[in-house]
């Protein structure tokens, strides 16, 4: 029987998504879906580089790694990578409009001549410029993108309902993948060489579907196809930047969703005005971006209001069915403040009812701390030189007690692929040894604890899984960079548990040579599984 392997967190659609968009392709279905793979740079991808011009998990990837539970995170770009101070818009959609046309286009002198003449008559400094122009070559961003982020036209929430759409395209359909290759290395890759030279990376026959309950994921499943479920990354999806006053309302219309949505990562890089987003941008990128507005903050009373909300909870905490099915929330990226609120405010005082709320941290590593107290305490002084103990001590990333509060209410923590997030800035570390550190040190913090029973603890392996992280931009472990190494990574792990319990078994609750194998497998595929069935 073929292994399965589940991600908590991915984006397995975005790549394609951002390169069609705004093109003829838009207006054939046949072609504007997720099958239609974007070109990798297949040297990028095999020496595992940052993920900025290779696909880590598109549906091709997906089914030749057999990757058969996704979480599919649907994101709509926030304005803040590219708005990092004052700029005459206009001059600068101006200038994009140049550098965005395609093919041989591009080359000409009088297109550039316009650009020159644009910025003589004052359009923004070239560093402004530079701004946008930097994070379409960082990010493999087309600039039509860009352009679009920039512009009065850019909404939230109806890029949101176009994504998810894009998504569902060919949902419950058998297809064939097509390659697609952007502007004007059409001139010079040719799909069928390609295709004979990669194999595994580019073809495949077979059938994703984004699913509206667990009974639905499970025939799925049970078919050997790839079921999908959809999830929010930002709570800025729902317009908070222009809407603020309408979220209440778009809550309320994403629990009609037919095709529902499982949990919200509630903050991600910006201020979305509704609770404190944790520091995620290393020192380097401050000259494009600026995130500091909101960063580390609490959470806000709108943002409380709205927690409620998504969780179908009345002021008084009861569960109401009024306020329809409950949409779980995910923490990751929500500063260290506004999770303690959380807990303190939220999670603990629903478990005085006996209504225990699972914590979600879908995409972490470990920070080194204990406690939140002493996370909220450093957030402020984070910075690129520090570590603590070789961990990532910011407060994006999971302290002790936060993987203690995940394991007290049978929650899911999701192990991160990115090489910063874990801990090693340099590539330097062997990719396992640094998976393990992070994930050896989480079940430390549940076992250490004394707010935890002996049969919780014994369960230690059972809170964890993959949650990657791919398509999200990421560095990547240089050993896993995409989800078609699933298996050599459950190798590895397997390994690295069987010297574990040779060394000191009993105590990590490993005592013979089944529970090895089956904690390996509850962390690639089934404690996913798991958490699904009892709360889809």
């Amino acid at each position: 029987m073929k292994r399965k392997y589940a991600d908590l967190h991915c984006h397995p659609h975005s790549r394609a998504f951002h390169w069609m968009r705004h093109t003829k392709n838009e207006k054939k279905p046949g072609k504007y879906n997720p099958w239609n793979v974007v070109l990798s740079n297949f040297k990028k991808q095999e020496k595992g580089k940052r993920a900025f011009s290779y696909s880590q998990c598109d549906p091709v990837k997906l089914w030749n790694g057999e990757t058969k539970l996704v979480f599919a995170s649907l994101y709509p770009f926030e304005k803040g990578f590219y708005k990092g101070g004052q700029i005459d818009q206009s001059k600068l959609i101006r200038i994009l409009d140049v550098l965005s046309t395609s093919g041989l286009g591009f080359l000409n002198p009088i297109k550039w001549f316009q650009a020159v003449f644009a910025f003589i008559t004052g359009a923004p400094t070239i560093l402004k410029i530079a701004r946008a122009f930097l994070q379409s070559l960082l990010m493999r961003m087309p600039i039509r993108r860009i352009k679009f982020f920039i512009s009065k036209d850019y909404d939230y929430y109806e890029e949101l309902i176009r994504e998810r759409d894009f998504l569902l395209n060919k949902s419950g359909e058998t297809m064939q993948n097509q390659v697609y290759i952007p502007g004007i290395r059409r001139l010079w890759k040719r799909t069928s060489k390609l295709k004979k030279n990669y194999p595994e990376s580019l073809d495949a026959t077979g059938k994703y579907v984004v699913c509206e309950d667990y009974n639905q994921v499970k025939s799925t499943l049970d078919s050997d196809e790839i079921a999908m479920v959809l999830t929010i990354e930002g709570m800025h999806a729902l317009g908070t930047d222009t809407h603020l006053d309408q979220v209440n309302d778009r809550i309320k219309e994403l629990k009609l969703w037919p095709k529902p949505v499982f949990f919200v990562t509630f903050a991600h890089h910006f201020n979305n005005y509704l609770g404190g987003h944790a520091h995620s941008m290393p020192d380097a990128l401050r000259i494009l971006s600026d995130q500091t507005d909101g960063m580390n903050e609490g959470m806000q009373p709108q943002g409380e209001e709205a927690v409620r909300l998504l969780l179908g909870l009345n002021e008084q905490l009861d569960r109401d069915p009024a306020l329809g099915r409950r949409i779980l929330i995910d923490l990751k990226h929500t500063a260290a403040k506004s999770r303690q609120w959380y807990y303190e405010n939220i999670v603990a005082k629903c478990i005085s009812k006996g209504d225990t709320i699972p914590v979600i941290l879908s995409h972490v590593g470990y920070s080194g701390w204990d406690t939140l107290d002493q996370t909220i305490e450093y957030a402020n002084r984070e910075n690129d030189f520090d570590e603590k103990d070789g961990f990532y001590p910011w407060n994006i990333n999971a302290c002790g007690e936060d993987v203690v509060w995940a394991a007290k209410t049978n929650g899911l923590v999701g192990i991160c692929f990115d090489q910063r997030i874990l801990g090693d800035k340099k590539d330097k570390v062997n990719s396992i040894e640094l998976i393990w550190k992070n994930l050896k040190a989480m079940v430390d913090a549940i076992l250490s604890s004394d707010q935890l029973s002996t049969d919780q603890k014994a369960q230690c392996w059972s809170y964890f899984t993959l949650g990657t992280d791919f398509e999200g931009y990421i560095d990547p472990t240089q050993d896993y960079g995409n989800s078609l190494l699933f298996d050599d990574f459950e190798k590895d792990l397997h390994k690295k548990l069987k010297t574990l319990q040779e060394i000191d078994g009993a105590n990590y609750h490993l005592p013979d040579g089944q529970a090895v194998s089956e904690a390996v497998r509850g962390i690639c595929f089934e404690n996913a599984h798991q958490f699904l069935k009892h709360h889809f």
